[in-house]
């Protein structure tokens, strides 16, 4: 992975369009066109969905934001017109209206570890933590009216802005200049292809397209509600689920390493006679050593971290199968927050009498939290900490002026006004002083207020839900009183248990359904839970393992990325 994908980039996104829908009957329109819940979708939200035929091929992929009671969709220029068509041909006497954005504007992306702070330094002071925290907001950057929508390219952190042409080439000229003050480099459309293969994420129209089931791409767990009720296509999707997967699936292949292979697009691989894979996206990753392919292999084969033999144009070669993306890049928080644990670490070590008498040159704690809030301009933590470090050195202008930055970022911030009205304290201003002390007074009284309720309605619940799961586990035995090899009941029985913390008597149970299913995915899920309550981390691993390759070949995409990460943490503490 090059660099400028770790430290991050921008780039222009000519080639992807922009569309609203709103009126009175917008949401429930909505609802019943695309394939995700729409009803479920808290505003300021967004979540990726797709339009079907009615055989459950995609017709479109895209991604949908929710502003109070009217919706915004990003998706590529060419799906934008599909988009279009196809709600206006199932519009009828509904009160809802379409607007295209796409020849009006252009969308610039930037994204990777340091996106936050280019779009904080082109606010101009004007940041709020909401802007953040909401997955769109309409924004000053630059000088100029923005669009902001929180969606990837290659999978880390980052951001689309949308523009009125009159104004593109002013905020590419902010933007361009913010990314080189904090080191973001610029992708031309060449590089950022490869960085999207060598990453590992599939592209509409390149690695799937309107020929293709939902099921098979992996993407119905992120883009599917099975629960919401009618839409296009839904009927087939259920029955795929209820029968099984797909012949076929999408997932990544990892070729000998050191070695260049040159695939190209729909290159069939073949064992002996039969074509066993369909290569798509395909590149040699520096960062691995190694080519990599995103490719539909068929059922019997797909299982990951197991490998396989096939001949492409005559040549054999031996592909490893993996889940998709190949990785998953570090995001700015992460690397934010580690740099703030290592300064704490540093800090503690340092002494502080040397820093007080060199106060002009910054220790290696206050750089690595300056660092720390470059990476993630609002992490709470670092400004109190730096702030009370630079306190204690004598920095008391600075202190304040950190502390109430993050006032303003989170006025429920109760540390901000009680280092406040220290620091005010230390200054001998005794007005100020008690003005912060009693804001931090109310704060608290707020939250202990909102924690005592959050208590309550706890308690509550998890109260509810033991009565519920009570209630189910009586009528499972019931059925199992009547015939013990009901599957069902085995599970669902198993399950009550293992929800209920009584993992002894869900073993047995779970074990059971899996001897009369050994298909039952979600079997082997809660078995390997049970195992790991009771402390039995070696079978939990082991069941982990045998649902991992069970899910892969039914195409249970999110029981089987629970269990990999299930199993991930357990081996993760095994060689610690």
């Amino acid at each position: 992975m090059s660099t400028a994908i770790k430290d991050g980039f921008y780039t222009r996104a000519d080639n992807y369009g922009l569309m609203e829908v709103y009126g009175a009957d917008a949401t429930r329109f909505l609802q019943a066109q695309t394939t995700n819940d729409i009803n479920q979708l808290p505003e300021y939200s967004s979540q990726t969905s797709c339009l079907l035929d009615r055989k459950a091929h995609i017709e479109a992929y895209f991604q949908v934001y929710r502003k109070h009671h009217s919706y915004r969709l990003v998706a590529e220029r060419p799906q934008i017109d599909h988009i279009l068509q196809h709600l206006e041909q199932y519009k009828f006497a509904d009160k809802v209206e379409f607007v295209n954005l796409t020849e009006g504007g252009t969308f610039f992306a930037v994204e990777g570890p340091r996106a936050r702070s280019v779009i904080d330094a082109g606010m101009l002071g004007t940041t709020r933590l909401e802007t953040f925290v909401h997955y769109l907001a309409d924004i000053n950057l630059f000088h100029c009216a923005v669009h902001l929508f929180r969606k990837p390219l290659i999978g880390n952190e980052g951001y689309f802005l949308w523009v009125p042409n009159s104004d593109k080439d002013k905020l590419h000229a902010g933007l361009k200049k913010a990314c080189k003050e904090f080191g973001v480099q610029y992708l031309s459309d060449e590089e950022l292809e490869l960085a999207r293969i060598e990453i590992g994420v599939p592209k509409f129209g390149i690695d799937f397209d309107s020929s293709n089931f939902l099921p098979e791409t992996g993407l119905e767990g992120q883009s599917v509600s099975y629960t919401k009720g009618c839409f296009l296509g839904q009927e087939v999707l259920a029955r795929v689920r209820s029968q099984g997967s797909p012949t076929r699936g999408l997932v990544g292949l990892l070729l000998p390493g050191g070695k260049r292979y040159d695939l190209t697009l729909d290159a069939k691989v073949m064992a002996g006679d039969k074509q066993v894979a369909w290569i798509k996206s395909s590149c040699f990753s520096n960062s691995m050593n190694r080519t990599v392919a995103m490719a539909f292999v068929i059922r019997d084969l797909r299982v990951p971290d197991t490998s396989f033999i096939g001949t492409v144009d005559g040549a054999p070669i031996e592909f490893n199968v993996t889940t998709l993306p190949f990785f998953h890049p570090e995001t700015s928080g992460t690397q934010a927050r580690k740099l703030y644990e290592q300064a704490l670490q540093l800090f503690a070590k340092e002494d502080e009498i040397e820093h007080s008498k060199n106060d002009k040159k910054d220790s290696q704690s206050v750089l690595l939290l300056r660092q720390a809030l470059e990476l993630d301009p609002f992490l709470e933590d670092a400004y109190e900490s730096l702030g009370v470090i630079l306190s204690k050195r004598g920095h008391l202008s600075e202190a304040i002026s950190l502390m109430k930055k993050l006032a303003e970022l989170n006025p429920e911030s109760v540390m901000a006004h009680t280092n406040l009205s220290v620091f005010y304290l230390e200054e001998n201003n005794i007005e100020l002083a008690e003005e912060e002390k009693a804001i931090s007074m109310s704060i608290r009284m707020k939250i202990a207020a909102k924690l005592a309720m959050e208590e309550t309605q706890d308690k509550k619940r998890q109260n509810e839900q033991k009565i519920e799961q009570m209630e189910r586990l009586k009528m499972f035995e019931q059925v199992l009183q009547i015939d013990s090899e009901d599957l069902l009941a085995n599970y669902g029985a198993g399950s009550c248990y293992e929800a209920l913390g009584e993992f002894d008597k869900a073993v047995p149970l779970l074990k059971k359904a899996i001897e009369v299913k050994p298909t039952h995915t979600v079997a082997y899920l809660s078995l390997g839970v049970a195992y790991e309550g009771l402390g039995e981390f070696a079978r939990a691993a082991e069941t982990y393992k045998d649902g991992i390759a069970v899910a892969s070949k039914r195409g249970d995409m999110q029981p089987m990325q629970d269990m990999q990460n299930r199993l991930a943490k357990i081996q993760a503490v095994k060689n610690s």
